[in-house]
């Protein structure tokens, strides 16, 4: 039986958005593959989708990306952070 120190964590979606939201400050107007690629979240689309009911707000626009070959560019849909969930004050802290 494993100890608790051993047992590994869960990632969370909430953990897995505010992965996403820290890489959005860092580098704004990213793709949703490139949030992907270095957020390692389970699917991004569904992070993303569920990120504005957690809280986080997301600004969302276009870039046009050169297609395989280079001859032709397409519109792919990029995301920034516009602001991250209030936080409610800690009603237990000791005064």
């Amino acid at each position: 039986m494993a100890s608790d120190t051993t047992r590994q964590q869960i990632d969370t979606r909430h953990a897995q958005a505010a992965r996403v939201a820290d890489y959005l400050v860092q580098h704004p107007n990213s793709t949703a593959k490139e949030a992907d690629a270095a957020c390692d979240v389970g699917s991004i689309s569904k992070v993303l989708s569920d990120m504005p009911r957690m809280g986080y707000g997301l600004g969302k626009g276009w870039r046009r990306v050169p297609c395989a070959g280079g001859g032709s560019t397409r519109g792919v849909r990029t995301y920034a952070l516009t602001h991250r969930p209030d936080t409610q004050p800690d009603l237990f802290t000791p005064a």
